[in-house]
């Protein structure tokens, strides 16, 4: 699992002050969100426990409870891609890479599920917008050493993020985490078996004959 005291400190470094006066804050808000939700009440509460002033947390998240999200965001997918960056894929299959990823994103977000559930009920719904997703889908990808710069490079990570959501939401459903990685196996083998069914119809086309050649209509 990934330790998240390592990646505070690692995104501390060479941070501006409103940076790391915003990391200290979540790490704060992550120990209080919990009881008292995303609120802002649970703000000036993490204030006052991070020894921030109104000025220091007004200049580091002027967006207020959201913009915490949206740094916790940041942090798990970095978390996930660190990990990826370390483990040993090489040698895994495409979905056994990505079934890792996701994993490895939960992983980070375990700890704090508490908090996640009170922030799933929240109107700044971590997993309600496509941003958080889409940044922890790239963060996997770019840690699987995807090179893809394509359109194939937008589609890989639409599709991850929609298997991260629903991934996220059966884990705010169970404390079994045989029952999630099940679930993210089967989403997985979906997203494979679409991904054949669409390469083998592309193919097929491929092998038909221009039709203005059989009409015998294309201009020379």
């Amino acid at each position: 699992m990934p330790d998240s005291r390592k990646t505070t400190e690692n995104q501390a470094q060479g941070q501006a002050p409103s940076d790391a006066a915003r990391e200290r804050l979540l790490d704060a808000m992550l120990k209080i969100a919990a009881e008292r939700g995303w609120t802002e009440g649970a703000l000036r509460a993490a204030a006052e426990e991070a020894g921030l002033s109104q000025g220091e947390v007004e200049l580091a998240c002027p967006g207020g409870v959201a913009d915490l999200l949206e740094a916790l965001a940041v942090r798990a997918a970095n978390a996930a891609e660190e990990r990826m960056a370390a483990a040993d894929v090489k040698e895994m299959k495409i979905r056994d890479k990505v079934a890792a990823g996701v994993r490895a994103y939960i992983a980070f977000l375990d700890p704090h599920k508490a908090a996640m559930k009170r922030a799933a009920g929240s109107p700044f719904n971590l997993f309600a917008g496509p941003t958080a997703l889409w940044k922890a889908a790239d963060a996997i990808w770019v840690g699987l050493g995807d090179k893809s710069t394509d359109f194939n490079w937008y589609t890989k990570r639409m599709t991850l993020s929609a298997v991260i959501g629903s991934t996220l939401l059966a884990w705010l459903g169970t404390d079994d985490e045989d029952e999630v990685h099940e679930f993210l196996d089967h989403r997985i083998e979906n997203v494979m078996q679409f991904e054949k069914s669409k390469k083998q119809v592309q193919d097929f086309v491929a092998r038909m004959p221009d039709p203005f050649d059989i009409l015998g209509s294309r201009r020379s």
